[in-house]
């Protein structure tokens, strides 16, 4: 959804407009008031061409002289009227249980109200000035280069005048908790240049009745190649952990997901291999709108991407699987001999699940099953 608050820039013309008229007839009243006195002394003021003037004149002068004060009067109730506004506004984010972040137009810290000290205890004075990212748990974005560049690509589609949604974990300042907090970026435009950016966000909760009687629970998924989509699913397939398992853990489960599911997106559904992908990353512009492009390719915009969710009471087991060509599995499920994983994008991703989950491939290679047990850290 695009998204915008701007200034008329038409009506800034007309005001200059009316200021300039009025500069006009201030200037030429001493020299119309000149005219008037000498031509009086002199009885020619009735002449008929002297006389059209002078009325002229004065029908301007009355009419530009109502023309400003009705432009004052509307001007001044906007004026009280925004004040009011803005008041209300205050009050409302002020006491809005809901985060609200201003962001200057780089995405630098401008200002916070108070729940976001009340949910994440930060001193209002040590986020002022600081990028967005200081309000997220630091260590996730360490871990996952994914993560940093799906919110890198979400602050891109804002600086294009679009909303954005994402899922992001935050710590609470001086303690272990993490908390999950879903953010909108709204852009806010004047002029038609991007001035603010409002980050809205608001803690997804957990569930009542989740925590303390779901004992096993399943869910099937079937995607399109959306890759903006792939953030919020995974917090949607682990939200109900947290009875099971710490925070941290559910998140690096959470990267994990992001890392796979985009995997099928990328290698499987559209075919991106290492080199593909290389070069698309050096193309002007947002690598994911590239991405966005080859789903437009008549053979590769219909595949879709199968996700499972299975949760037992002692482990939680993710299915995902695509409609590529597969891949082999078997050279990247261990170290290459070299040890150099750096220089094969499969075998860095299955590295990091490997670490996370218990990871197996059908044979063909275009489904992966990952299982996390409970029981074992």
């Amino acid at each position: 959804m695009k998204h915008s608050i701007t200034y008329s820039v038409k009506q800034k013309r007309w005001d200059l407009l009316l200021y300039g008229v009025l500069a006009l007839l201030i200037i030429t009243l001493f020299i119309v008031m000149y005219v008037f006195i000498y031509y009086s002394i002199n009885h020619s003021l009735l002449h008929p061409p002297y006389l059209f003037l002078f009325v002229l004149f004065v029908l301007m002068l009355v009419a530009g002289i109502y023309s400003t004060i009705k432009f004052l009067v509307i001007t001044t109730n906007e004026i009280v009227s925004s004040k009011h506004e803005l008041a209300l506004k205050d009050v409302i984010i002020e006491h809005s249980n809901e985060i609200i972040i201003l962001l200057d137009n780089i995405g630098k810290i401008l200002s916070i109200n108070p729940a976001l000290t009340t949910i994440l205890n930060f001193d209002k004075e040590e986020l002022i000035q600081q990028p967005f990212r200081a309000v997220l748990y630091e260590k996730s974005f360490e871990d996952s280069v994914r993560l940093r560049d799906l919110l890198l690509s979400r602050f891109k589609d804002v600086f294009k005048g679009y909303e954005a949604e994402i899922v992001l974990p935050c710590k609470v300042q001086h303690y272990a908790e993490i908390k999950s907090i879903a953010f909108k970026l709204v852009p806010i435009f004047k002029d038609e240049q991007l001035q603010y950016i409002l980050a809205i966000g608001r803690i997804i909760q957990s569930d009542y009745l989740t925590s303390n009687y779901l004992k096993s629970e399943f869910a099937e998924f079937i995607l399109d190649n959306n890759i903006r989509i792939v953030n919020m699913l995974s917090y949607r397939l682990t939200r109900n952990l947290e009875t099971y398992i710490e925070k941290k853990e559910i998140i690096r489960i959470q990267l994990g997901l992001q890392e796979a599911i985009i995997n099928a997106i990328e290698h499987g559904n559209l075919e991106i291999d290492f080199k593909t992908k290389s070069l698309l990353k050096k193309k002007n512009g947002n690598y994911w709108d590239h991405v966005i492009d080859r789903c437009n390719k008549e053979y590769l915009e219909k595949r879709k991407i199968k996700v499972q969710y299975y949760l037992s009471p002692d482990h939680v087991k993710y299915i995902i699987t695509d409609e590529g060509k597969g891949f082999e599995w078997e050279h990247y499920i261990t170290t290459l001999p070299d040890g150099n994983l750096i220089n094969n994008y499969h075998g860095v991703g299955l590295t990091m699940l490997q670490d996370i989950f218990n990871v197996s491939f059908n044979e063909k290679g275009n489904e992966i099953t990952m299982i996390k047990y409970f029981n074992k850290g």
